[in-house]
C-alpha cells in the first residue's frame, strides 16, 4: 500500500468515521455503534483493547436496571457481527484479558433490514444477553454455554453464561460488548459449534472466477491506460490500480461490484457488477472526455439518515474523486448535496442538511490537500430527489447522495 494511499485513507477516516483521541488499536468511535460492527469470520478473535465510550450514537440506554434483555445503557461498547458456518448449536466465550474487567454483552439476529436502526428504537429485540456481575472465580469469564438454563441473566449476581442459541448455516448475528466501567485490557472470543462445521474446502478446489476489465474511449472505443478504484472483490477492501488499459483478477465467484475508473481528461465513472457463478467477467468501462457541463451522480456516496455522516460503504467513491481532481488539477468543480424527503416541502431544514452534507465530501478534498479555488459546493434540499416517492430502504438511501457538477476545465 503506497504512502498516499495510506494518507487518503487515514484523512478519510478522521474526517468521516472521527478517528481521533479515542482510536486504539485500529478501532475507532465508528466500532462502537452497530453500523459499525467488526465482520469476525473465525472461531477465534482477540482484541487488545476496547472502544472507549458508546460511539457516535447511544443506541441503547433508558433501560430499568431489572431489564432482562437489555443494559440499563451503553458504556464503553463495541459491536461485531459474524454468520454460523453450520447448521449447529452456537455457544462462545469472551475472555478478559483483565480479571478485573467486568464484560457484557448483547446478541440479535441479524438478518433484519435497518437492523441498526430497528435496535436503537427497540424494534429489534436482544435474542440472548448476559449482564452478571463479573465472576473472578471464573476468571471474569462469560459467554454462551449450551447447558445454560437461561436466554436472559439481568444485572447483579448471577450466571456468566447464557443458553447457547440453536442456528442454521449461515445465519447472521450482531454482538455488542459492553463494559460497565473503563476497559483496562481487551479480550478474546472464542466461538464453538456442537456439532463443529465441516472442514474448510482446500483453497486450490475452492471455484475461483476471472474478472477481466478494459477501458476504452467512449468516443472512439480505442484502449485507453486509466486508474481503478474496485470494491466488492475482497473483503472490506478497495483495491487500487493504475496505468494500464486491461487488467485481470482472479476473485471468488457471486462477488458483486462496484468498479471506479478514472483518467486525467476524462470524467470518472462507476460501473456495477452483479454477482455470478460464470468462470469469466467481461467488463469494458467507456470514458467520456471532461468537459464544462459535465455531470456525474456519487450514489454510493451515502448518508445516515438525517445526518452528514458518510457511510462506510462510501469509501471508494470518495477515493475516485479525489484521484479524478488530482489527475485534472485545472478542473474546478460543484458539489450538489441531496436529501430524501419525500411529501415534504423543501423546507429550510432539508437544504441545510444537504448544505452540511456537500460541505463533508469539500472538507475532505480540502484536507487531502486540494485548492480551494477549485471547489464550491450547494446544497439542493429534496428539490430533486431521484426517487420522489421512494419505495424502499435502497432509494431513500439514493436520494441522500452528492452530485458533481464541473464547472470549469
Amino acid at each position: 500500500m503506497n504512502v498516499e494511499r495510506i494518507r487518503s485513507l487515514v484523512v478519510f477516516g478522521m474526517l468521516v468515521h472521527g478517528l481521533g483521541a479515542y482510536a486504539q488499536a485500529g478501532l475507532t468511535q465508528d466500532n462502537g455503534d452497530c453500523t459499525g460492527a467488526i465482520f469476525i469470520n473465525d472461531s477465534v478473535y482477540h482484541q487488545i483493547s476496547a472502544v472507549r465510550g458508546f460511539g457516535n450514537k447511544l443506541e441503547i440506554k433508558e433501560n430499568p436496571s431489572e431489564d432482562l434483555q437489555w443494559f440499563e445503557r451503553e458504556h464503553h461498547t463495541t459491536w461485531y457481527k459474524f454468520r454460523s458456518p453450520a447448521t449447529t448449536t452456537l455457544t462462545f466465550e469472551i475472555i478478559p484479558d483483565n480479571i478485573e474487567d467486568d464484560i457484557d454483552f448483547l446478541v440479535f439476529e441479524g438478518a433484519v433490514p435497518g437492523i441498526c436502526d430497528k435496535i436503537a428504537t427497540k424494534q429489534v429485540q436482544p435474542i440472548r444477553s448476559n449482564i452478571s456481575r463479573n465472576d473472578k472465580t471464573n476468571r471474569s469469564i462469560c459467554g454462551l454455554l449450551k447447558d445454560a438454563p437461561d436466554e436472559f441473566v439481568r444485572s447483579g449476581v448471577g450466571s456468566s453464561f447464557s443458553k447457547g442459541i440453536e442456528v442454521k448455516q449461515g445465519d447472521l448475528f450482531y454482538l455488542v460488548i459492553d463494559y460497565q466501567d473503563r476497559p483496562l485490557a481487551g479480550y478474546t472470543i472464542r466461538f464453538h459449534y456442537d456439532p463443529p462445521p465441516p472442514p474448510p474446502e482446500p483453497e486450490e478446489k475452492k471455484q475461483k472466477q476471472q474478472l477481466n476489465i478494459t477501458v476504452v474511449d467512449a468516443k472512439t472505443g480505442k484502449p485507453i491506460d486509466a486508474s481503478l478504484t474496485i470494491a466488492g472483490m475482497r473483503f472490506d477492501e478497495v483495491v487500487e490500480a493504475k496505468g494500464k488499459s486491461s487488467y485481470t483478477y482472479e476473485m471468488d465467484t457471486y462477488r458483486t461490484l462496484k468498479i471506479g475508473c478514472v483518467r486525467a481528461g476524462y470524467m470518472f465513472q462507476t460501473t456495477k457488477v452483479k454477482g455470478s457463478v460464470d468462470p469469466v467477467v467481461e467488463v469494458e468501462v467507456k470514458l467520456t472526455p471532461v468537459g464544462a457541463g459535465e455531470r456525474v451522480v456519487l450514489d454510493d456516496i451515502r448518508f445516515v439518515g438525517n445526518e452528514d455522516k458518510v457511510m462506510r460503504q462510501s469509501e471508494a467513491s470518495l477515493l475516485l474523486l479525489l484521484r479524478f481532481m488530482q489527475m485534472n488539477p485545472k478542473v474546478k468543480i460543484e458539489i450538489e448535496g441531496h436529501v430524501n424527503g419525500p411529501t415534504f416541502k423543501n423546507t429550510k431544514e432539508f437544504i441545510e442538511l444537504s448544505t452540511a452534507r456537500a460541505r463533508t465530501i469539500y472538507d475532505f478534498l480540502l484536507v487531502n490537500e486540494l485548492e480551494p479555488a477549485r471547489l464550491s459546493y450547494v446544497g439542493k434540499g429534496n428539490s430533486r430527489m431521484l426517487y420522489p416517492t421512494p419505495k424502499n430502504k435502497e432509494e431513500s438511501e439514493a436520494n441522500r447522495r452528492v452530485e458533481i457538477n464541473v464547472v470549469g476545465n
